[in-house]
């Protein structure tokens, strides 16, 4: 039972930051009446306040991605950008409703400096880098994260993402096209 009404807490706060996108929290009165529980149901075995909401989505959201991650072994797997198309994705398409609504709500104001803080140090550990430009390879960390990042947010908050099977291309061609190709000057555009 308690998994179950854990599952309903986390519903319930989903539900209402997709109905209220601007708010950036809830009270756990409104949490409860969402789920149709009693406040003291949240408070006795699940969760304290807010944030010990939010910090339980970062947790069960990213564990299993992060595990898959951990994985990960170049010599073994290759290239990284392709590993995470093939495991990845898969992972947050499964997840895509709590992590959608991450991306389009402003219930956890702080939730793509969360990706970009743990997946930058994943990418510090297992990519090779060039370091052109005066960059260190935090920069380029940084700079990829943002970037993986960004590809997976557009994709995953539409209303009906692409099933990872067919965005699998889409992103490895997303990651490989440099930037000067995504703009054309307006003579060209029409």
């Amino acid at each position: 039972m308690a998994k179950n009404t854990r599952e309903l807490i986390i519903g319930a706060f989903i539900n209402l930051a997709r109905r209220n996108p601007q708010r950036t929290s809830f009270t756990m009165t409104e949490i409860a009446t969402e789920a149709g529980i009693s406040r003291q149901a949240i408070y006795q075995k699940h969760f304290n306040n807010f944030e010990d909401i939010i910090d339980y989505i970062h947790k069960e959201t990213d564990q299993q991605i992060f595990n898959i991650f951990n994985k990960y072994r170049s010599e073994r797997d290759g290239d990284p950008i392709t590993f995470l198309a093939d495991y990845v994705l898969p992972l947050i398409y499964e997840k895509r409703e709590v992590i959608s609504t991450l991306y389009i709500s402003q219930a956890d104001p702080c939730w793509k400096e969360f990706l970009r803080k743990i997946y930058s140090k994943w990418v510090l550990k297992n990519v090779n880098y060039q370091l052109k430009y005066n960059f260190v390879k935090e920069d380029i960390a940084y700079i990829i994260t943002t970037m993986a990042i960004s590809f997976i947010e557009v994709w995953i908050r539409k209303e009906h993402p692409t099933p990872p099977e067919k965005f699998r291309e889409i992103f490895i061609q997303l990651t490989k096209t440099s930037l000067c190709d995504y703009i054309v000057s307006k003579k060209e555009a029409g």
